[in-house]
């Protein structure tokens, strides 16, 4: 028998908002989602019109893309340019992403080329409480107000998210030591 120890947890600081309801009709297996009246949504759980939970979710992506200038790395923890390839998925900013290798989240503040698979963005680093960190070509990078539905069924989606704030300074998750 193993025994138990005290880890810290991550956990949610709530901010007040509450979870929003909402309903679509899924046209085809990873139809999309985009939530452009919020930065960015968590907690996201949909259920289908057959009654059994839509589980394959996940966000819409990005690759972080060389800088044209120099070649090599994207952008050192203070660059707020931010270049982007393979970016599929309509984008509405100001939004969210989330730098999949470190947790670091930025603000979009405006694009070259909103809905182009390639563009280049005003990002604010290490919003909600995270750390700028250092960003390389080919890093995934997820959008965070964009729902891909993975699974095959069509037809009526309804469930709640959870939105972040928007106020970009505020810090999401803080820990605890039980």
């Amino acid at each position: 028998m193993t025994s138990a120890s005290n880890e810290a947890k991550t956990v949610f600081n709530y901010n007040g908002d509450v979870p929003v309801i909402f309903s679509f009709t899924k046209a085809a297996t990873s139809d999309w989602t985009i939530f452009g009246d919020y930065p960015g949504v968590i907690n996201c759980r949909g259920t289908l019109n057959t009654g059994a939970d839509e589980a394959s979710l996940t966000y819409g992506t990005a690759a972080a893309a060389a800088n044209s200038t120099t070649g090599t790395a994207v952008g050192s923890t203070s660059g707020t340019l931010l270049n982007i390839t393979s970016g599929k998925i309509t984008r509405v900013p100001p939004y969210y992403l989330l730098e999949q290798a470190t947790g670091e989240i930025m603000l979009v503040l405006s694009e070259t080329a909103a809905n182009n698979a390639t563009s280049t963005l005003t990002v604010k680093r290490g919003v909600l409480g995270t750390t700028a960190a250092s960003i390389t070509a080919s890093d995934t990078l997820s959008i965070m107000n964009c729902i891909i539905w993975g699974a095959s069924t069509t037809g009526l989606i309804t469930g709640t998210f959870l939105p972040l704030t928007s106020t970009d300074s505020q810090g999401i998750f803080g820990t605890t030591g039980n």
